[in-house]
């Protein structure tokens, strides 16, 4: 292992943290878009808050950014130490087994709720809900897509680093530290060419949005983070840019809250929506970086609490979903405050998604299906738990015989 590979390997607690941090604040968005004014859910709520859509908007903002910049910044570290197509092949078992376990068992059920949900409203009548949960059911549309959209997301990027890893003959970090110097040499240029992009994206966005309002600004969205997992795959390549990321103070987090807001209102123009595109980049990397600054403060050592968080927080995010909906659907049926509802939504949410992690964790079977990790145990000896302690450190199972960090994952 290389000097700078063994000190970004010290780093792995405080990006662990980072990275679990991203996929639990899931939770309070998905609570919090029941209640919003700006985003369509599938079950809604017809009280709306004004306070829980600026909170929805505002984790919206730089929640999966963080995710996507974390898993780029592991999937190129892993990359470069296994090879692209080794790599890759655990990736797709890793990503894609929990994803197929998802469709089949997790969506079904959300689909089922989601049309008795407009039962409860009064949207439609109770005898028509069957035939809407079949037609649900038979034809692939959003919701067999869902909150599980990152998978598919996270699963096309993986195969297209590996690609570029085979390409370059396994010199792609080499390649893209190279790049970061070059940008720092010429910051001018660079800059040009980053607005020039926005604004070629941002062209793109209106041609296709107005071909299909839902179905083309959904795909974008989906394919916006790649700029995160790009820049992600740089932090790892380049020590100065994982230093830089973890500069920003205060002032920074505070200067990233106004770009992103100011991202998010409606705009006017081309040259409005290109600078707006550049704000929410921008806003969304400092907020990142001020996240990570602190977890490199508080969390950069071995720390049970941390290991637990990041254990669960893959199950979590995947069995949240379908709790919120049930949630949501029953708050249905009361008159209380929207901020009160989230709160009681947002908590039980979590403690119930906690409550199934741990019964996944004593299930090998459960495991391999919904986290995609093989148990390994020695013959005559004890399973291992989730996470294990060896030299006073803590290690997770998996990195055992791999010094492999906990898998990338949204």
């Amino acid at each position: 292992m290389t000097s700078r590979q063994r000190k970004t390997a010290m780093r792995l607690h405080h990006w662990d943290f980072s990275r679990a941090l991203f996929l639990m604040l899931g939770i309070p968005f998905h609570a919090a878009v029941i209640y919003s004014l700006s985003h369509e859910w599938s079950v809604a709520s017809p009280d709306k808050s004004q306070a829980l859509t600026h909170l929805a908007d505002f984790l919206h903002s730089f929640r999966m950014p963080g995710f996507f910049l974390l898993a780029g910044l592991f999937s190129m570290m892993l990359v470069d130490r296994q090879g692209a197509w080794p790599w890759l092949r655990g990736r797709l078992i890793r990503l894609g087994l929990p994803l197929l376990s998802a469709i089949l068992l997790i969506v079904p059920f959300q689909i089922l709720v989601q049309q008795l949900a407009l039962a409860v409203k009064g949207t439609v009548p109770a005898s028509e809900v069957p035939g809407l949960i079949a037609a649900q059911l038979s034809q692939f549309g959003e919701p067999w897509i869902s909150h599980l959209w990152f998978l598919w997301v996270l699963i096309a990027y993986c195969m297209a680093l590996a690609l570029l890893q085979a390409l370059s003959s396994g010199t792609l970090r080499a390649r893209l530290e190279a790049f970061v110097d070059w940008v720092a040499d010429n910051r001018i240029l660079s800059l040009a060419a980053f607005a020039a992009l926005c604004e070629l994206a941002a062209r793109a966005q209106e041609i296709v949005a107005a071909a299909s309002p839902y179905y083309g600004n959904a795909v974008i969205n989906y394919n916006l983070y790649v700029v995160y997992f790009g820049f992600g795959a740089l932090v790892y390549a380049s020590p100065r840019l994982n230093e830089l990321l973890r500069k920003p103070g205060p002032m920074a987090a505070l200067a990233g809250v106004v770009l992103v807001t100011f991202s998010q209102a409606p705009h006017t123009d081309l040259i409005d929506h290109t600078l707006k595109v550049m704000a929410a980049i921008f806003g969304a990397l400092l907020i990142v970086g001020y996240i990570s600054s602190l977890a490199h403060r508080h969390f950069n050592r071995p720390d049970a609490r941390v290991r637990k968080l990041v254990g669960a927080s893959f199950t979590i995010y995947l069995f949240h979903h379908p709790v919120i909906y049930v949630l949501a659907t029953l708050f249905l049926m009361v008159d209380l405050p929207p901020v009160v509802e989230f709160t009681i939504i947002a908590h039980f949410a979590g403690l119930i998604s906690y409550a199934v992690h741990l019964a996944i964790s004593r299930s090998a079977v459960l495991t391999l299906v919904f986290n995609g990790v093989r148990r390994k145990t020695v013959p005559g000896a004890r399973p291992l738990p989730a996470t294990a302690e060896r030299g006073g450190a803590a290690v997770r199972r998996s990195d055992m015989a791999t010094d492999r960090p906990y898998p990338a994952r949204s």
